[in-house]
């Protein structure tokens, strides 16, 4: 996971603390390969007309669903591709993103099992829900998913950097975000600033060369902070997209792929540990179903990847409604309890950390 410069648990360490870690993907075999094939095939894709059967077959739902999956686009924003099983995956693309797929899925459940370990849990505790989305399934979808995106620059030598992704935190376990240009910020809690973990005053001097240009940033998840009862953060990050370099290239391409737990009973007496304490009984689970936290955890926000009207409305629903964060059953829970819980830090100690 980590550099030679920088050890597996210092990299978990910054994880669970930032909520990020930039990784080098070059270090992972067959990575770079797969997903600069993948920018190759999707730039193609996102260049064919608006009205290429390619397209309009496999158009993404309206409304607040539009980020589900299928082929969206934001005018003046960005234009994305969510691929959740082969069946609905354009034909000159399923390929490699099944390659990508199996690739990042099981680097991703491998990540799991040394989160695990850091905090002395069994390092299976998390592939009832990793497993069965390592790969792509042809027709029987999981809460993961595979997106695509080509996000609008402001034009060459013109305008201010544009926010075209807000602020958030992703819902699911661990996100990989693979990106072809700068344009990733993830928010360093220890300096309270915005870093552009894609530029290239960021990223060591050999890392993008030896990645084929590309960079990847690994983010936890609202899942992964509540199962290890904030131990692991989820990160918080945007995507602000400067004036285009170069006249011939006005667009930052980027890949995520988003780890979500698979339909499969919580007991969270498993991930308690020396480290990660006990839950509150308003926040223990006994047997419900992942699918159920994850409702829960979608109802708290709004969708940074539909339309701009549509997501102002959620956002103005979200104010409206306040309420006060209620346990699986319907109880307020205290919001504190989500905080990490007093004691060391997961195995390791530094305090940065590079991939």
């Amino acid at each position: 996971m980590a550099s030679e410069a920088v050890s597996d648990d210092q990299a978990l360490h910054f994880l669970a603390t930032q909520g990020y870690l930039p990784l080098l993907l070059a270090d992972h075999e067959g990575m770079v390969e797969a997903y600069t094939r993948l920018f190759q095939e999707s730039s193609a894709y996102f260049s064919l007309p608006e009205d290429s059967p390619s397209k309009t077959a496999f158009q993404a739902p309206s409304g607040a669903k539009a980020s589900d999956e299928g082929y969206f686009s934001i005018s003046g924003e960005k234009r994305i591709l969510t691929v959740r099983t082969s069946e609905r995956c354009p034909s000159e693309l399923r390929e490699q993103v099944r390659c990508t797929w199996a690739l990042t899925g099981n680097f991703l459940e491998e990540i799991t099992r040394s989160i695990a370990n850091s905090l002395n849990l069994d390092p299976e505790v998390f592939t009832p829900f990793s497993t069965p989305c390592r790969d792509l399934h042809p027709s029987k979808r999981t809460p993961t998913l595979l997106r695509m995106f080509r996000y609008d620059r402001p034009p060459h030598g013109q305008g201010e950097p544009t926010i075209n992704a807000e602020q958030h935190k992703d819902l699911g376990i661990l996100s990989l975000v693979v990106g072809h240009s700068p344009g990733l910020q993830v928010f360093d809690t220890t300096t309270n600033t915005w870093i552009p973990v894609e530029e290239d005053t960021v990223v060591p001097a050999d890392a993008k060369t030896r990645s084929g240009g590309l960079t990847a940033t690994l983010l936890g998840g609202d899942m992964l902070s509540f199962l290890t009862r904030g131990r692991y953060q989820a990160g918080a990050h945007r995507v602000l997209c400067a004036p285009s370099q170069n006249p011939d290239d006005p667009y930052r391409f980027s890949i995520v792929f988003a780890l979500r737990p698979a339909a499969a009973p919580i007991y969270t007496r498993n991930f308690e540990s020396d480290i990660v304490g006990t839950f509150a009984p308003e926040q223990a689970m006994e047997g419900q179903s992942s699918t159920l936290l994850l409702q829960q955890l979608t109802a708290r926000k709004w969708n940074v990847n539909i339309a701009r009207d549509i997501r102002d409305e959620q956002q103005r629903k979200l104010r409206e409604k306040a309420p006060p964060p209620t346990n699986l059953n319907g109880q307020v829970a205290d919001e504190e309890s989500y905080a990490p819980p007093p004691g060391p830090p997961p195995k390791g100690g530094a305090d940065t950390a590079t991939g």
